[in-house]
């Protein structure tokens, strides 16, 4: 039966710690909040449990914030949780704990969450939230069942306990995510960022580091961290955890033909794409694709190409950008709100699912609300819910230009200031940067963002919603992603309202594929 712990999304308490003021103790509240929300610095708590309850399939990801906040400073916080347990002394997953730490001057003056460093003592600061990410990551051989564990708030001599706890479902996420995802990596701004001279081998570490880490948010990168000729690329090649990679266009034909040769031995070919062209508009444009097709065709037989388009070809209105592709490009991938607003696009997009091609979609500096994208001034349930509303168009993939993309004409540092497109548009922030570097907090890597980390649950979502499409009928699928993703415009922005629905999903999966363990 459905869970009530969503009942009190919030969960509230007080208490009172030591400060250095002559006027003695000065209250200390804490509260708990869904990993799908933006906590501001002016969030105060509300009435509630003292305690927060997760749900996650085996290979899943799971988090939620506790968030702290006093009248008066209160250095040198410290928040502790422990393992979980089940009441026969199983031990479950440790959690992970990070800092949210926050973007000045994002809307007007108004910071916003989102870095996500390694957490330490805090210092509150009077009237200002201060949230404390809490991840939990459920190993795939996990023993369902209910798990708790003791979060601890030590503030000077005062210690206040919380329970958290973790219900595992019997069946797990697969390990090759069900959507493909393309997301690049800028190594210029990451060599930049972290003060090592580009192309060197600390460069190609740090690009690892970064690959590694969209790999672990279940996202694959456009290009492995080896040259696809190098017997180190094998390895990243056959990593099930791998949806896409792109595959260089070189100029010579023998060594296209050689690297496509090379890739059909390793058996990884058909994970491999072509992305030579972007965004075409103009008939030079046009003509290219045409070129381009050819010698694909001749040259790289059964290839799968990407061609990102947001708009209609700009000289004549007697064509279209379909027309224009078929029989070129086979893997199709128009911008969310092209998709949403041109009358050929769902039609065309399903005859192309039907001769087998692929259709993915992709956001960047557009579209802008109330379509979802990843700037940091939207809601976090804006990242979460798109993956909702691409299962809901058959699209069954997401391209992202950039994870990483720290010009300096636009931002010396994206702790400070994320008007990462600048030129494009000063008003959004955070387009094509979704980690931080971490250089400036003792990191020798990425640092992730809560929109990093929820992407990763929207992916999880998606899964929940093909194994429901398999294991309980599409209609059953249809039924719950109407309740998220009504159109690509109007959606769920409550986090308590998916989280109900994906209880729903995941006991309806747990009696149909899990063995049953959901009763409680």
């Amino acid at each position: 039966m459905l869970r009530t712990a969503f009942a009190a999304v919030f969960s509230a308490l007080v208490l009172y710690a030591s400060t250095a003021k002559a006027d003695g103790p000065a209250p200390v509240s804490a509260w708990f909040a869904p990993s799908a929300l933006k906590v501001l610095r002016d969030a105060k708590p509300a009435a509630g449990s003292e305690s927060w309850s997760l749900s996650a399939a085996r290979n899943e990801a799971e988090a939620c914030q506790l968030v702290l906040s006093a009248d008066h400073p209160v250095p040198g916080v410290r928040v502790h949780v422990s393992r979980f347990r089940k009441g026969d002394g199983t031990e479950g997953p440790v959690p992970t704990l990070f800092k949210v730490e926050y973007v000045p001057n994002v809307v007007g003056k108004t910071p916003y969450p989102d870095p996500l460093p390694p957490l330490g003592p805090l210092d509150l600061k009077p009237g200002e939230a201060q949230p404390v990410w809490i991840s939990v990551r459920v190993p795939t051989n996990a023993r369902p069942g209910d798990y708790a564990a003791e979060a601890v708030v030590e503030a000077g001599s005062v210690r206040k306990s919380l329970a958290v706890k973790l219900h595992v479902w019997g069946f797990a996420l697969p390990e090759t995510p069900t959507t493909d995802t393309a997301f690049g990596i800028d190594p210029g701004s990451i060599a930049r960022q972290h003060g090592v001279a580009p192309g060197s081998s600390a460069a190609k570490a740090l690009y690892a580091r970064y690959y590694e880490s969209l790999l672990d948010h279940r996202i694959s990168a456009y290009a492995i961290p080896e040259d696809l000729f190098s017997e180190g690329a094998e390895a990243y090649l056959r990593d099930p955890r791998m949806t896409s990679f792109q595959i260089p266009y070189p100029a010579d034909d023998r060594e296209l033909q050689a690297l496509v040769a090379r890739l059909k031995r390793l058996g990884c070919y058909g994970k491999g794409f072509f992305y030579p062209i972007d965004e075409p508009v103009k008939k030079t444009a046009y003509d290219e694709v045409e070129r381009i097709s050819h010698r694909l065709q001749s040259l790289a037989p059964g290839y799968r190409w990407v061609v990102p388009f947001f708009t209609a070809p700009d000289w004549s209105k007697d064509v279209s950008a379909f027309q224009l592709m078929e029989g070129r490009v086979n893997l199709w991938c128009p911008n969310s709100h092209y998709f949403d607003t041109e009358p050929l696009t769902r039609p065309t997009m399903a005859r192309r699912r039907a001769q087998g091609e692929r259709v993915w979609w992709y956001v960047c500096c557009g579209p802008g609300e109330p379509y979802n994208n990843f700037f940091v001034q939207m809601k976090a349930m804006s990242h979460r819910v798109l993956f909702w509303q691409q299962k809901r168009e058959g699209v069954q993939g997401l391209l992202y230009w950039s994870a990483s993309y720290w010009d300096p004409s636009s931002t010396e540092d994206p702790w400070t200031n994320m008007m990462t497109v600048k030129s494009i548009n000063p008003d959004i922030r955070g387009d094509g940067s979704l980690f931080y570097p971490g250089k400036k907090v003792g990191v020798d890597g990425p640092v992730s963002s809560q929109r990093l980390e929820v992407i990763r649950d929207g992916i999880d979502d998606f899964d929940y919603l093909t194994l429901a499409e398999k294991a309980l009928g599409k209609p059953a699928a249809d039924r719950a992603i109407g309740r998220i993703a009504r159109t690509l415009s109007d959606y769920e922005s409550d986090p308590r309202g998916l989280e109900r629905v994906r209880i729903e999903l995941g006991e309806a999966l747990e009696k149909a594929i899990g063995g049953g363990h959901g009763t409680r």
